[in-house]
């Protein structure tokens, strides 16, 4: 399967980003997927909708890893 080649990080930024902008799709847009129209406008926005918790979630994840790096760092350079 394609997923087993992306880092853990992005995919689970993946199935966040699907859960959470299949939700917001759902509750903004529900008018326009019941009557199944697609403006562009609608979908830049149901687009937006995934590419906003995605960006939110890998932000996260690399914010966590760079100040779990700095810990690391420092807690190394105390123990010299």
């Amino acid at each position: 399967m394609f997923l087993e080649h992306i880092p853990s990080g992005s995919r689970r930024a993946l199935k966040v980003s699907l859960v959470v902008g299949t939700l917001l799709s759902l509750i903004n847009q529900s008018p326009a997927l019941m009557q199944l129209s697609f403006p562009p406008e609608t979908v830049a926005r149901i687009l937006m909708n995934y590419l906003v918790p995605f960006s939110v979630a890998i932000y996260s994840q690399h914010s966590l890893l760079r100040e779990q790096t700095a810990q690391e760092a420092t807690s190394t350079e105390g123990q010299n």
